[in-house]
């Protein structure tokens, strides 16, 4: 690890905590951060109209930089990138060029998100943005939530793989069989089903597709942290962890005591895995 990457660490996952709850997400105060510069709604693509917008948090030292897109949670149907802006600007003061996005929410439907986001990472591995915004070869997915199963599903989508994956708090399976799995909140089951486009879960036959542990063997390195009791299931991110070691994928999990969900799982066990798995992905 980076000298200056070491001296973030601490700032970094200070800031992760803050940033709250990815199922019920408020956009995070943007404090100024030395050595870090900001850009703010950069259009990367275009749908029926609607322009989809990151912001890029960009280390003022010269790069090449390993890029890292954050994907904000909301239960695939509120929030938006400001709430990962504050990750996103101690990142870069790690030494990342971190990039958090847009996606289509609900009503549009899966795989709408997941095609999004593939648009960012397709747009900044075009010669024009590795310039423009000094990146390396490495290039990571960060999602909490929601945003974790859609980073997952991103990652073992491209023809190209991505260096790695975080996840916190993220699904494994969207199918039917997940009620073998624990019992979720009550309001889950219509979060997943709205996501996917179905009236009912044993009628669903896009879920399957949908479900990270069905693309396990297509995935990169992962580190999963998921609460013991939160309102995804335990059960949920073991079941990816097996799906991911069956598969030949060393997968990294950490658990957390506790109801904390999504960005709430930061503590000091976490905020050093983190960092350590980044780092230690990027640069090899």
């Amino acid at each position: 690890m980076t000298r200056g990457r070491r001296r973030a660490a601490a700032l970094l996952m200070t800031a992760l905590v803050l940033t709250g709850c990815a199922a019920s997400p408020a956009p995070a105060p943007s404090t100024p951060t030395a050595n870090v510069d900001v850009e703010r709604g950069i259009t990367y693509r275009e749908v029926d109209g609607e322009e989809l917008q990151l912001d890029a948090c960009l280390p003022r030292e010269d790069g090449p930089h390993p890029a890292l897109v954050l994907i904000h949670g909301g239960a695939f149907e509120v929030g938006d990138r400001s709430t990962m802006l504050g990750v996103c600007e101690l990142l870069a003061s790690a030494g990342f060029a971190a990039f958090s996005v847009d996606y289509r929410l609900v009503p549009d439907t899966y795989p709408a998100q997941v095609d999004d986001v593939a648009g960012a990472v397709a747009w900044l591995r075009e010669p024009d943005q590795i310039d423009r915004f000094q990146l390396g070869d490495q290039l990571s997915l960060l999602g909490s939530s929601a945003g974790g199963i859609i980073a997952l599903s991103t990652a073992a989508s491209l023809a190209e793989p991505v260096t790695s994956v975080v996840t916190l708090s993220a699904a494994g399976d969207l199918t039917a069989d997940a009620a073998e799995l624990g019992t979720p909140a009550p309001d889950l089951e219509k979060v997943v089903l709205a996501y996917l486009g179905c009236d009912s879960a044993e009628a669903c036959d896009i879920a399957a597709a949908a479900s990270p542990v069905t693309v396990a063997a297509a995935l990169p390195p992962t580190l999963l942290v998921h609460g013991s009791k939160e309102i995804i299931p335990l059960a949920q991110a073991e079941a990816l962890e097996s799906a991911l070691a069956g598969a030949g994928v060393q997968p990294e999990p950490i658990v957390v005591d506790g109801k904390r969900h999504g960005l709430q799982l930061l503590n000091d066990q976490t905020r050093a895995a983190i960092m350590q798995f980044l780092d230690t992905s990027t640069s090899s």
